[in-house]
């Protein structure tokens, strides 16, 4: 008999609990050009990136592709944002930067133009 009323509090107490709120990225849902694009990258293609601007960074979602079955990244540079990023389009034609695993980095393996994405 005891045990009922204790069922009883515990699920008052349950039901009574808030929703949990999300903390992931919703607050940069509407920034297109966000520097996360950037940050979970790979050390050594964050490197290349800061390297080629001569500010703080920023992408678009479609910045970089991992392809897992050739161990590569594929940065493509007209999604990217910054100061001092020099040519990297020929009129339809966009600069794509591949990076590739060796061991335990990254090096880069192709700078190729090919068509814009946008």
């Amino acid at each position: 008999m005891a045990v009922r009323p204790l069922l009883i509090a515990l699920c008052i107490l349950l039901l009574s609990e808030p929703p949990a709120i999300s903390k992931g990225s919703a607050g940069n849902k509407h920034d297109i050009w966000d520097s996360h694009h950037i940050d979970d990258l790979p050390p050594d293609v964050r490197h290349y990136i800061v390297g080629i601007c001569k500010g703080p960074p920023a992408a678009q979602h479609d910045f970089a592709t991992y392809l897992p079955s050739e161990h590569r990244w594929r940065i493509n540079l007209e999604y990217l944002r910054c100061e001092g990023l020099g040519e990297y389009r020929r009129g339809n034609q966009c600069l794509d930067v591949d990076f590739v695993e060796v061991g335990s980095h990254f090096r880069l393996a192709r700078k190729q133009y090919a068509a814009c994405g946008f």
